[in-house]
C-alpha cells in the first residue's frame, strides 16, 4: 500500500513539471518582449528629440536668417524642452548659415 501512495506522489509531481516549464518559458518570452518594446520606445524618443531640436533650429533660421547660437536660445524662444536627467543634447555650431550638428545622448547608456 505504501508503494501505491509513493507512486501516486511521483505521478502527481510529474504532472506539474510540464506546466511549470511552460510557465517559465512564457515568463521569459514576456520579459524579452517588454524589454524589446522598451528599447524601441527609447530609440524613438531619442530620434523625436533630435528632430525637434533640428526643426526648431531650421525654423529659427527661416524666421531670423541665422541659426541660433545655443540650445538655451532655442529653449527660451522656441519652447524646446526635454528630460535633462535622461538625455544630453549637444549642439555644435559650424557657421551662422550652416545647420548645426545635433546629437542626443542617452545618459543611462553612457553610465554603463
Amino acid at each position: 500500500m505504501e508503494q501505491n501512495v509513493e507512486k501516486k506522489k511521483k505521478d502527481y509531481k510529474k504532472g506539474y513539471i510540464l506546466p511549470v516549464c511552460i510557465f517559465i518559458l512564457m515568463m521569459v518570452m514576456l520579459f524579452y518582449g517588454v524589454n524589446s518594446v522598451t528599447n524601441a520606445t527609447a530609440q524613438k524618443e531619442q530620434e523625436s528629440l533630435k528632430n525637434a531640436v533640428v526643426q526648431s533650429a531650421v525654423h529659427c533660421y527661416s524666421v531670423e536668417g541665422a541659426y541660433p547660437d545655443s540650445l538655451d536660445y532655442l529653449k527660451k524662444h522656441y519652447g524646446i524642452t526635454w528630460d535633462e536627467s535622461k538625455y544630453k543634447v549637444t549642439y555644435e555650431i559650424i557657421a551662422k548659415n550652416i545647420r548645426p550638428e545635433v546629437k542626443v545622448i542617452p545618459l543611462q547608456e553612457s553610465k554603463k
